[in-house]
Parts: structure tokens; C-alpha cells; sequence
């Protein structure tokens, strides 16, 4: 075939509704972050501690609450790889970016709660 590059990809309508579905899968991030601190504060509560009170809660109450806060958020990340999975194994490349926009939302939301429970036992 004269004038075609072999490195040319052909996309398919499936790859461009799965890259569609990669970029509207961040939609549920709010949803996550409310739900995980619905999970992380209950959890809290449960283990005896309120919010807003002026104690820190020990680290294993914040492990204990905040690990299963983190898994709820992160669960949204399943659905933006496997859509931008499907999108990339389909031609179209730049379906890698919802997915690292995902990454990182889950990224900074752990660093947030970090850098908080941190700054927490250094100040009280």
C-alpha cells in the first residue's frame, strides 16, 4: 500500500468509546472522596474517636480507619484502567492521561492525610 506508514494506527469506534469512558470514570472520584470519609470517620467513631476533637488518634486507629478510607477511594482507579487499558491495547495512546490523572488523585489524597497526621503529632 503506496502512502500508508506502517506506524499509522487505524482507530475503531470500541478504542474511542473506552478512551469516552476513561475520562467520565474521574466523575466517580467525588463520590469516592465522600465515601471514604464517610468509611474513614465511622471506622474512627467506632474505635472511639470523634472528629474535630482536639486528640490525635493513635496511629493505629488512623491505619485502622484510614486503610480501608483509602481502599474505598481507590476503587474508582479500577474503572479509569480498565477503560484507558482497552482505549491504549485499541490504538489510541493518549488514554494513558485519565489514567495518571487517576493515579495522582489517589496519590494526593494519601500524601494530604499524610502530611496532616504528620503535622498533627508534631504539633500536639
Amino acid at each position: 500500500m503506496a502512502g500508508v506508514s506502517p506506524r499509522a494506527t487505524v482507530t475503531t469506534p470500541e478504542p474511542d468509546r473506552a478512551y469516552r469512558w476513561a475520562w467520565l470514570s474521574l466523575a466517580l472520584y467525588p463520590l469516592a472522596v465522600a465515601a471514604a470519609f464517610v468509611v474513614g470517620e465511622g471506622l474512627a467513631s467506632l474505635y472511639g474517636y470523634e472528629s474535630g476533637s482536639e486528640e490525635l488518634a493513635p496511629w493505629w486507629v488512623a491505619l485502622g480507619a484510614g486503610g480501608p478510607a483509602l481502599l474505598v477511594l481507590a476503587l474508582p482507579i479500577v474503572v479509569t484502567f480498565h477503560f484507558g487499558r482497552r482505549a491504549v491495547a485499541g490504538g489510541r495512546p493518549v488514554a494513558k492521561v485519565p489514567m495518571y490523572v487517576g493515579a495522582g488523585l489517589v496519590a494526593l489524597f494519601v500524601l494530604l492525610n499524610l502530611v496532616s497526621y504528620v503535622v498533627g503529632l508534631l504539633v500536639g
